[in-house]
């Protein structure tokens, strides 16, 4: 709630829709506990030199200081010689260290309490190989075992599979996490009663070690479906493991195809090799403990997977590759998933988004975009959207881009549809929407069996019009639609309804991992052996996290957690380093007084949807009304005012728009203000109310010798006290563009100067256009072509928005990216620019703005 004396006014505006209660079916008998296990703290004790932790909490190093340092440098990157020189240093000498050289450094870590532990054996080929091939691996039941008590995972596993009804009424399912799905249920309905069912993720994807040389190492990652989809998608977090590192094999074989078809065999021939104490423990079951301690039995039933292998292997590899290509087989006949008990490719194998939607998109949906609208047109159209913090921008367009990631199609995705809206034929134009509509679907977190059947619909209208892309002749040559990650766009919904919201399955934090387990790992050794370089790396730094987090937890039984709470938050505190700063948290700490040297008006403040932060000091201390007006050149700045001191009242939303009364020269009871020109709001997730957002920065700058018609970014606020952001979407809202930010001035007790105002300029929702699904905007103008301005307080806002110029055929050579929201008076509200805005102005398309 706003802390500047406006209680009741906001409070009015946190009225929203009825709320259905979920209901959650959770499975009967399942997930029972056999007794004591152990705990991640039972294991660190059970070390050999527990005895002396009784008197040295940090044995084997001679304190706490001692050990830091020495984690630091363990962690640092630096080459041995690095750490040896700095060791070498008069100051460190004059320490008493337990280590005097990176060697004896090591020698220590390496003592230290250990988690899963290398292994490695050599692998025999079919075909002869450049080099002998090795595969270094763990065992991946002490892996599980590992997330399983993983101090970042506690409190983030489940164990029991649930459906989730949206209401009482239980028609409608909701699908999440793994567990949610229907495949968790049937599996567990396949387990004896009280047995535990736990999900394997595992991911693998080759990834370069060094540019020269061509380098490769082929991680296999493992991880646990039942953590938390938000936890195994945070990096930080360290929810995959690395479970192998598979050969890279350069075979010996004139035949170039056959030489894939060689690597295919020996990939699932290794990974058999890694998985097999998976299969046994889903063939008979294995008792393993939970965070707490308390054992559970995990047990599959006898069930095996039947494949049907054809007997038309001929003598040689060079006939059986022949053979199999005449039936569009891959020469893999002992798939690693052959005896693995349950395991149903068809539902292991989920789509996953960023590499079946984002380079789909980048490879097929652009490039038809480019060819209908002109490839240079394209990249001047990119060219010209206004810069938005936190977003990538494309000032020179996009056909120069020489390295594209996922990231870069992820961002031009956001903008396509709006860029050519209008300019490509409108049966073509419908086909992209409709696709882009399904992967905005397909992504969210939470999915209904109502949304399912959208995404599916979106699907199917996307089949029956892309005849219209042929027409626009965007398909060249080729006179067919086999491609086969449109294809597997079909396995999308009964994926959903099976395996949970795809989101969960992305690549995202798998392909960053290779980061911190293959490339950092790989750069500290010396170009040597690098997958006994990379392991025992990773084998260091995974002891000295375990002892951070040992130490840590025992240190704090010692001494008493220090934690005091909320003091964290205020004015002062700065955000944590790649942390999310919670301006909710730190407004309520302003309003209960926990930082009495924090500025009056409070500068973060919160509505019941947004919270808002604003500097400490303003961007312009002391201005006067006439003078602000003319500085951003708003000519009914000051009527604006008046007539909102008229119209306004304490216990309901102010509306905006209607017949200005006020005279240019009319009086105010104050006289000056004070200015900012940046702003932050931050909001919750509309499809999980705890789950906190990054905020956005807003501007609000005048004109200036870079920005000539000033930069200002475009907001959604409330017009309708009972129709909240974001349960009712667009209804009872407004979109405007932020112009100027300000507080009132004034010597007498003027109540209105604890709060904190926008003026705005309003824009007319038109119509949503029938062929993009997008909302036309136009500028609100009174009539003598004047733009209509409005204030409002500044805790009206509700979330940030992005709007994109319709450019008509060709767009106007005049414009710049800084100058084409300006100088256009029609636009698109770009729904894609977030899915939180996808998810909210979808619900406005199906009713639409009257």
């Amino acid at each position: 709630m706003p802390s500047n004396d406006l209680g009741e006014e906001a409070s009015d505006s946190t009225r929203g829709p009825p709320i259905h209660q979920r209901v959650t079916e959770f499975y009967p008998r399942a997930s029972a506990n056999y007794g004591r296990g152990y705990t991640f703290m039972d294991t660190f004790d059970a070390d050999p030199f527990s005895s002396e932790r009784q008197h040295n909490l940090f044995y084997l190093f001679s304190s706490k200081t001692e050990w830091q340092f020495a984690s630091w440098l363990s962690n640092s990157g630096l080459s041995m010689a690095a750490i040896d020189e700095i060791l070498s240093l008069e100051i460190i000498k004059s320490c008493p260290l337990s280590f005097r050289t990176a060697r004896a450094l090591r020698r220590l870590i390496e003592m230290l309490p250990s988690g899963p532990r290398w292994k490695f054996r050599s692998v025999e080929t079919e075909s002869p190989t450049k080099r002998g091939l090795q595969v270094f691996y763990r065992d991946a039941i002490e892996c599980l075992q590992h997330l399983v008590h993983s101090l970042s995972n506690n409190g983030q596993i489940e164990f029991v599979p649930k459906k989730i009804y949206s209401a009482a009424d239980r028609m409608q399912r909701v699908y999440m996490e793994w567990l949610t799905g229907d495949r968790a249920w049937e599996l567990q309905d396949a387990l004896p009663d009280g047995a535990t069912l736990l999900g394997v993720v595992l991911s693998s994807d080759k990834t370069h070690i060094t540019q020269v040389g061509n380098r490769q190492a082929h991680p296999l990652l493992i991880s646990l479906a039942n953590i938390s989809a938000d936890i195994r998608a945070k990096g930080s977090t360290k929810s995959y493991l690395l479970l192998a590192l598979l050969p890279v094999p350069k075979f010996i074989h004139p035949n170039k195809h056959l030489c894939g078809v060689l690597v295919d065999r020996l990939l699932h021939q290794v990974i058999s090799i890694v998985v097999r104490p998976l299969k046994q423990a889903a063939e008979s079951g294995r008792m393993m403990s939970d965070p707490l301690g308390n054992l559970k039995y995990s047990s599959k039933t006898r069930r095996q997977l039947i494949m049907a292998e054809r007997k038309t292997r001929a003598a040689n590899l060079s006939s059986y590759f022949q053979a199999c290509r005449k039936r569009q087989l891959n020469g893999v006949s002992f798939p690693f998933w052959l005896n693995w008990a349950l395991a149903e490719p068809s539902s292991f194998i989920t789509p996953e988004p960023l590499h079946q939607f984002f380079k789909t998109f980048w490879d097929h949906d652009w490039k038809w975009c480019s060819r209908m609208l002109g490839a240079d047109e394209l990249d001047f159209r990119f060219s010209l959207l206004q810069m938005c913090s936190g977003y990538r921008h494309f000032p020179d367009g996009i056909m120069t881009l020489k390295q594209t990631s996922m990231r870069l199609h992820r961002e031009v995705q956001r903008y396509i549809v709006g860029v050519v809206a209008g300019s490509i034929p409108q049966e073509a134009l419908s086909t992209i929407w409709a696709l882009t509509d399904f992967r905005y679907r397909s992504q969210a977190p939470r999915l209904t069996d109502t949304d399912i059947t959208k995404l599916t619909a979106n699907l199917q209208e996307f089949h029956d019009s892309k005849t219209a892309l042929m027409e626009a002749g965007v398909r060249g040559s080729l006179d067919h639609w086999q491609i086969p990650k449109l294809e597997m766009m079909f396995a999308v919904a009964p994926s959903i309804s099976s395996m949970g919201a795809l989101v969960q399955w992305s690549a995202d934090v798998t392909e960053h991992a290779h980061i911190d387990v293959i490339k950092n790992p790989a750069r500290s050794g010396n170009n040597q052996n690098f997958d006994a370089q990379i392991c025992r790396y990773l084998d260091r730094q995974e002891k000295c996290q375990l002892f951070m987090q040992a130490t840590t937890m025992c240190d704090l039984e010692l001494c008493g957690d220090s934690d005091d709470g909320d003091a964290s938050d205020g004015e002062e505190d700065p955000p944590k380093s790649r942390g999310i700063t919670d301006y909710f948290r730190r407004a309520r700490a302003l309003i209960a007084g926990k930082f009495p040297t924090a500025p009056h008006p409070y500068r973060t403040f919160a509505s019941s949807t947004t919270a808002f932060h604003l500097s400490s000091k303003s961007t312009v201390m002391n201005m006067t009304v006439d003078d602000a007006a003319e500085m951003y050149g708003l000519s009914d700045f000051k009527p604006a005012i008046a007539d909102y001191l008229r119209d306004h009242n304490h216990n309901l939303t102010h509306m905006i728009g209607g017949r200005q009364q006020a005279a240019p020269g009319c009086q105010l009871p104050f006289h000056r203000i004070q200015i900012w020109c940046k702003m932050r709001i931050q909001l919750y997730s509309s499809y999980d109310s705890e789950v906190l957002l990054p905020s956005q920065a807003l501007h609000a700058s005048p004109p200036t010798a870079k920005w000539l018609f000033g930069h200002y970014d475009s907001v959604i606020i409330s017009s309708d006290g009972n129709k909240d952001w974001p349960c009712y979407g667009l209804h009872g809202h407004d979109v405007v563009q932020l112009h100027l930010i300000f507080r009132p001035i004034s010597d007498s007790q003027f109540l209105l100067s604890n709060i904190f105002f926008a003026y705005v300029q309003r824009f007319t929702i038109a119509s949503v256009d029938p062929h993009s699904g997008m909302h036309i905007l136009k500028r609100a103008l009174r009539s003598t072509r004047e733009r209509i301005g409005d204030i409002i307080p500044l805790f009206q806002i509700r979330a940030p928005v992005h709007l994109i110029p319709r450019f008509g055929q060709k767009a106007n050579s005049q414009f710049n990216s800084r100058s084409s929201n300006e100088l256009s008076s029609s636009f698109w509200l770009n729904k894609y620019w977030t899915k939180e805005l996808f998810h909210c102005c979808s619900a406005s398309v199906e009713f639409p703005i009257a």
